[in-house]
C-alpha cells in the first residue's frame, strides 16, 4: 500500500487523482444510464476506469515502468474527457469532463517531476 511517508507527494496525488477520476467517470456513466435508460452509457466508462485503476495499481506496487504507463494512460483519459467537452450533450457532463481532463493532465505533470522519477528509479532524494 502507498504510504505517504515513503512516497513523494507527487506520486500520492497522481494515484489519488487516477482513482477518483476513474470512479467519477463511472459515476457519470451510471447517472446517464439512469437518465436515458440505456445501458450503453456505462460500458465505455467501465473500460476506461479499469485501465486507469490498473495503472494506479502499478503505481501502488512501485513497478518501474508504472510511471510512464500511468502517464500515458492518464494522458489518454484526459484526451477522452476533452472530446466529451467538445461534444454535444448535457452541460453538466461537459463541465465535469473538463474538470476531470484538467485533473488528469495535472497527474501527468506530477508523474514527470523529479521526485516521482527518483521514487520509481530508486536512489537518494
Amino acid at each position: 500500500m502507498l504510504n505517504p511517508r515513503n512516497a513523494p507527494t507527487e506520486v500520492f496525488l497522481a494515484t489519488l487523482i487516477g482513482t477518483a477520476g476513474a470512479l467519477a467517470f463511472v459515476l457519470m456513466g451510471l447517472v446517464q444510464w439512469q437518465v436515458e435508460n440505456d445501458s450503453s452509457w456505462i460500458k465505455f466508462p467501465v473500460i476506461v476506469a479499469v485501465l486507469g485503476l490498473l495503472s494506479v495499481g502499478g503505481l501502488l506496487a512501485r513497478l518501474r515502468p508504472a510511471r510512464l504507463t500511468a502517464a500515458f494512460v492518464f494522458g489518454l483519459v484526459a484526451l477522452i474527457h476533452l472530446l466529451a467537452v467538445l461534444n454535444q450533450g448535457p452541460v453538466w457532463i461537459r463541465v465535469v469532463s473538463g474538470l476531470l481532463s484538467a485533473a488528469h493532465i495535472f497527474a501527468v505533470v506530477m508523474l514527470n517531476t523529479k521526485p516521482a522519477r527518483i521514487h520509481f528509479l530508486g536512489g537518494q532524494r
